[in-house]
């Protein structure tokens, strides 16, 4: 399978892009795409390459959804080296970013500002922490 980046714009000796395009079956189709999506630019450069597309298997030590603890209990967990481990299955501790949004008393919401906290958790035995969080008051 092919797959190719727009390369926007270099800096040095460095591209910088964003965005991934494909899977595509072959060159051809590659081209096709690119003519199709900027048909008059003769001067982008593009990176294309062969690659596959897969996934990450389930460690067996994860288990079910609806018996996964809540996170962030820092009991559940042992330092180890300068990480940390669950106690349970020895999975490496992950870190999760919530982001809360500020509250101005008095009004029912705010004005788009959030505090973000890294949460903790196994992703074997705890359940991912949800992105966002619950509201914080600002006085």
């Amino acid at each position: 399978m092919k797959f190719f980046i727009l390369l926007n714009s270099k800096h040095k000796d460095s591209w910088y892009s964003s965005t991934l395009y494909g899977p595509y079956e072959n060159d051809e189709a590659v081209e096709k795409e690119i003519a199709r999506l900027w048909p008059h630019n003769t001067t982008q450069r593009y990176l294309v390459f062969e690659g596959k597309v897969m996934s990450v298997k389930p460690s067996p030590k994860e288990k079910p959804e609806s018996k996964k603890r809540e996170p962030g209990n820092t009991k559940n967990y042992v330092k180890n080296g300068n990480g940390w481990k669950c106690k349970d299955c020895g999975a490496d501790i992950l870190g999760a970013t919530v982001a809360h949004p500020v509250w101005i008393r008095g009004f029912n919401g705010g004005f788009g500002q959030c505090k973000n906290e890294t949460l903790p958790y196994c992703p074997n035995c705890e359940k991912k922490p949800n992105s966002q969080g619950a509201p914080i008051y600002d006085e």
